[in-house]
């Protein structure tokens, strides 16, 4: 089975529970008069909307290059966070306001009704996260999944701490409260998953790939005399890409820096979509490529004259 059908199975899975139990909580929060069991099912939602959309991204990701396409669909996955984020902010912002509203009042709660679905709720979330855990490297959209489901499992927990409390001789506005700290943990999530697609659309080098550290390994290579204008990014977390002007010892050893550089660049640091081209110095001069504006990362030592005219 390929990596990407096995993500598209788990992210079904996990769409199929999470829609479940969403329904479950939000019966037995409204019958139960709790706000924390709501909005614990409004951010299960969320999670059910993240998993569809993560789904949906995956099954187009996964179709081939086109003339037009060149990279594929692979960057549609990150083109569906921001709508998941969205739908986070808006959740929130519900249950803020509910919570607010219910903080000053006396509202009569089932609490065992509540204790018993939140015990459920957080098996539920264990089962998605250990679905979820082994796909999450390569994909930002499941990754945003398993962090849902992490906050789901702690929203979980204070349901069944506040419906206990309230058990004991707590007041019900305790509920209230947890449902305000529910919405509290989708916030940083949020910004977390808006955070690694600003990075990814704005090409930034991915978490882990120092250019510069590239670089210095790249001279390691016999025929290396430097790498210049070295450019890394990531049309997808899962696709890692480098491109590098190599400056060559002797332009008769080409093959072979290339192979090596390329073998270097995928067994160090994952990178299996790379694009060099070979220089040698009187090359370099003559085509003065460190000076236009899109001139990637210099190395230090790396100087660069005009050609004379």
């Amino acid at each position: 089975m390929s990596a990407r059908v096995a993500h598209r199975r788990a992210l079904l899975l996990g769409l199929a529970l999470t829609l479940w139990f969403t329904a479950v909580q939000a019966a037995v929060g409204l019958a139960a008069g709790s706000i924390a069991l709501v909005s614990d099912a409004g951010h299960m939602l969320t999670d059910s909307l993240g998993l569809g959309f993560a789904y949906l991204a995956a099954t187009i990701a996964a179709r081939p290059p086109d003339a037009r396409r060149t990279f594929g669909y692979a960057r549609v996955e990150v083109l569906a966070v921001p709508v998941h984020v969205a739908l986070l902010f808006t959740i929130a912002g519900f249950i803020l306001f509910e919570s607010f509203q219910r903080l000053g009042g006396d509202h009569e709660i089932e609490a065992v009704s509540v204790l018993v679905t939140g015990l459920l709720g957080l098996a539920i979330n264990i089962v998605v996260i250990n679905i979820l855990h082994g796909h999450s490297h390569h994909s930002l959209n499941v990754r945003g999944a398993l962090l849902e489901a992490f906050a789901d499992a702690l929203g979980s927990v204070l349901v069944i701490a506040s419906a206990l409390a309230i058990l004991l001789g707590a007041p019900p506005a305790l509920d209230a409260l947890a449902a305000i700290l529910i919405a509290a943990l989708v916030v940083p999530r949020a910004i977390d998953l808006l955070r690694q697609v600003a990075g990814i659309l704005m090409e930034s080098a991915p978490p882990g790939l120092d250019p510069r550290e590239i670089a210095a390994a790249a001279s390691e290579v016999r025929g290396v005399s430097g790498l210049h204008d070295v450019h890394v990014w990531s049309i997808a977390p899962s696709f890692p890409a480098l491109s590098a002007h190599v400056e060559l010892n002797d332009a008769g050893c080409t093959e072979h820096v290339l192979t090596d550089l390329a073998t270097l660049f995928r067994e160090r640091f994952g990178i299996g979509h790379v694009t060099l081209q070979p220089e040698t110095p009187a090359l370099h001069l003559a085509i003065e490529c460190c000076t236009s504006p899109d001139a990637g990362l210099l190395t230090p030592d790396h100087a660069h004259q005009p050609a004379s005219r």
